[in-house]
């Protein structure tokens, strides 16, 4: 694997490290380089080569700006992903992040938010579904009832939660001033590195979106239902020349949109799947929503804060 990306040295490769659910990230340990060591992606369904160099660009020129992000490793040819005995996968040079902490200093992830979208051009493409649109009453409640008739465990928390599910898409309304946007600013992609700084890691979702949209997302996951964190968080992101401004409920839509589709998938991947442990892990999944709701009274304490 080292070979493959012109790492020409003595390689071990530690890990699993770390996984997500689209993929799995190795440790790449490099003896006698003038890299340090390297991290490597595995996908459990491979993206495009197309998307993934859309996204390596993209990182290249955030971090370009200024922006901490680990430096995309790429092939002798130039090539930002490589099939190693059939498997497409990627690297980047190591950076020692700690644990995922939606704690993090809310000004530092505010200034970091201004970087990315200084850093993001105007975009005249298409904002998808995931990220734009909820599911809607009727899909909710038929996904209930099937959740039911399965036997799912989290079946009472998707029934309790349904009435504030159907709510909140309320707020929903098309990205104003799109963006080219990193679009998966959750806390598993923003981290502390071991020295301080704060990292922001995973491009593979990046494309267009409002910043004001984005911004709403942090206030959400960094300002934990705290007026005062999101204040913060927001004031420092304005100070640092950030485009967004976070002034009524539709800039949440990105936030509500991506809460309906993340539980929608964890749902329906859950009935459709006999792996007890697959299960066990999509069960989590799930429950990550009811146990953390974007509803629309925590919308409107950010929007006091902010406003």
């Amino acid at each position: 694997m080292a070979t493959a990306f012109g790492l020409h040295h003595e390689a071990r490769l530690e890990g699993p490290v770390a996984r997500g659910q689209l993929g799995q990230v190795w440790r790449l340990s490099l003896d006698g380089s003038e890299v340090d060591d390297v991290a490597v992606k595995e996908w459990f369904a491979g993206p495009g080569v197309d998307a993934i160099e859309r996204d390596a660009a993209f990182a290249e020129s955030v971090r370009a700006a200024g922006v901490l992000t680990p430096k995309v490793i790429r092939t002798p040819d130039g090539e930002a992903s490589v099939h190693v005995r059939g498997t497409l996968v990627r690297a980047w040079e190591w950076v020692d992040l700690r644990p995922r902490d939606r704690g993090l200093d809310p000004e530092k992830v505010g200034v970091l938010a201004a970087a990315l979208h200084r850093a993001g051009r105007p975009s005249t493409d298409g904002v998808p579904a995931w990220f734009a649109t909820g599911v809607g009453e009727r899909s909710w409640r038929q996904l209930h009832a099937r959740v039911v008739a399965a036997g799912a465990p989290f079946a009472g928390e998707l029934g309790a939660l349904l009435s504030d599910l159907v709510a909140v898409e309320s707020v929903v309304e098309p990205h104003e001033s799109p963006i080219t946007a990193h679009r998966d600013l959750w806390a598993d992609n923003v981290l502390a590195t071991t020295d301080g700084r704060v990292c922001v890691i995973d491009f593979e979702n990046m494309g267009p979106a409002d910043p004001s949209q984005e911004l709403a997302m942090l206030l959400f996951e960094f300002g934990l239902d705290d007026p005062a964190r999101a204040r913060r968080l927001h004031t420092a992101y304005i100070e640092a020349g950030g485009p967004g401004r976070v002034t009524r409920r539709g800039h949440f839509t990105m936030l509500v949109a991506q809460q309906a589709h993340i539980a929608q998938l964890a749902c329906s991947r859950w009935i459709g799947t006999d792996d007890e442990a697959e299960r066990r892990r999509l069960a989590s999944w799930f429950l990550e929503t009811p146990d953390d709701p974007v509803t629309l009274a925590r919308i409107d304490r950010i929007l006091a804060a902010v406003t």
